[in-house]
């Protein structure tokens, strides 16, 4: 029987890659340089944010965003089971509870029909947010999400690790890019070698 391999992570580094690296090892600073800044400047830009905040990881942004959010032993919050164990554990890191809904099979991600049917399970204010989690370069559409999280109170902290670049089309037909931060409270997103955009490691927090 043939075997294949199929590679966990194949990134693709260019000469312009490596030139760019070494500017940076040097010049003055290997880190919080304004290579740093520019980067967050280009980023907040690209996605349409006013703001974007580098930081060490994918997790470590999503642990930031829980506390900016003010998550704690009181919180309850929930996401999605279709996702790396960080958007979860970023939750109980601030000692907050974690409930699960399920997704749509069709595309893998959180279905929002099956969201709101957890909501309405408990009282109003139950429940302080959701993350949702753009998956596989997939979208939620937010636009619909906000609607739901302004019924019932909720904040939105996007997930969107395995998304830069991700869109979708709004109830206007209008391209709405993830990290815009139009619909979600806080984007969070991963430069990990295995996404879009590989850095070695390096995460992100984009909000309005």
């Amino acid at each position: 029987m043939k075997k294949f391999n199929i590679p966990y992570g194949k990134q693709q580094i260019t000469q312009e890659d490596a030139d760019a690296v070494l500017e940076t090892l040097y010049s003055d600073f290997l880190t919080q340089g304004p290579k740093v800044e520019e980067f967050e400047h280009n980023f907040a830009s690209y996605t349409g944010s006013k703001f974007a905040v580098a930081v060490a990881n994918g997790t470590a942004a999503l642990h930031l965003a829980c506390l900016s959010l003010g998550v704690n032993e009181q919180s309850n919050v929930i996401t999605t089971p279709i996702t790396f164990v960080a958007s979860a554990n970023a939750v109980k890191f601030c000692g907050g509870n974690v409930y699960l809904s399920d997704i749509d099979a069709n595309t893998g991600l959180l279905d929002l029909n099956k969201l709101e049917n957890l909501l309405k399970s408990k009282t109003k204010g139950f429940f302080q947010g959701v993350i949702p989690v753009d998956f596989a370069g997939g979208t939620v559409n937010t636009e619909e999400l906000r609607t739901l999280a302004d019924k019932y109170g909720i904040w939105i902290l996007e997930d969107a690790c395995h998304a830069i670049g991700g869109f979708f089309y709004d109830s206007h037909n209008k391209r709405q890019i993830c990290g815009s931060g139009i619909f979600s409270d806080l984007t969070v997103f991963s430069f990990h070698p295995v996404k879009h955009i590989a850095c070695g490691e390096g995460g992100d927090d984009n909000y309005q």
